[in-house]
């Protein structure tokens, strides 16, 4: 899917030059999927945006024993298997390198609003908050039953947790949910490297959003 641009009006005509289009519903600039994000470097908010995902995007659903009222709950998490990160090429030149793979996002600071708004419609308990053992404010899961923050460190970094699988058992734990977009998804997070991840969607149960929304009525 095509990315977004930032470009102000004083440089439409060499972000149009380079193969950026005007998309007259959405009034935004964008690039489309042939061409090579890193020539468009000055227009992406690098300030803001850390990953770019390719569209769609999906979110991870699945469980977790609270670690304070010990009720499962529900917890998710943003994933995808085509994105491109920020990182330093041999000549520490900042670019963006395109991954193959699934990750789980975790600990994100900043989700693209359209993205945020739909997932805080139908996971109200993601939500930004503090977190004392990171020391800062991240979209977190909360306890369904409770309210506690559900920590990614637990979820995402700990072997056996709910983004963390290890064994088929624990694979057959998840959904991912399609959520469709007309434009790739940016946003601030940190991403993980499964050596396992060619095999979770395997066996994953895979569902479109609107799916989701019937099994939910």
């Amino acid at each position: 899917m095509p990315l977004k641009l930032n470009v102000p009006y004083s440089d439409k005509d060499v972000a149009k030059l380079k193969g950026a289009f005007w998309d007259l519903e959405q009034k935004t600039w964008f690039i489309p999927d042939h061409k090579d994000i890193n020539d468009f470097q000055q227009w992406i908010d690098k300030s803001k945006v850390s990953v770019i995902i390719k569209s769609p995007v999906s979110i991870a659903l699945n469980s977790s024993d609270c670690y304070k009222c010990a009720n499962k709950t529900a917890v998710i998490s943003i994933a995808s298997n085509n994105f491109y990160h920020l990182g330093a090429d041999e000549n520490e030149d900042e670019k963006w390198f395109r991954a193959d793979g699934l990750s789980f996002f975790s600990m994100p600071v900043f989700i693209e609003n359209e993205l945020a708004d739909k997932i805080n419609r139908l996971f109200p308990n993601y939500k930004i908050a503090y977190s004392k053992t990171a020391e800062s404010s991240y979209w977190a899961n909360h306890c369904d039953h409770c309210g506690a923050l559900q920590g990614d460190f637990f979820l995402h970094s700990e072997p056996g947790g709910a983004f963390f699988p290890l064994e088929i058992e624990e694979y057959e734990q998840l959904t991912f949910i399609t959520f469709p977009s007309k434009f790739d998804v940016g946003i601030d997070a940190n991403y993980s490297w499964l050596s396992n991840a060619d095999d979770i969607p395997n066996y994953a149960k895979s569902i479109t959003l609107e799916e989701f929304l019937d099994q939910r009525e």
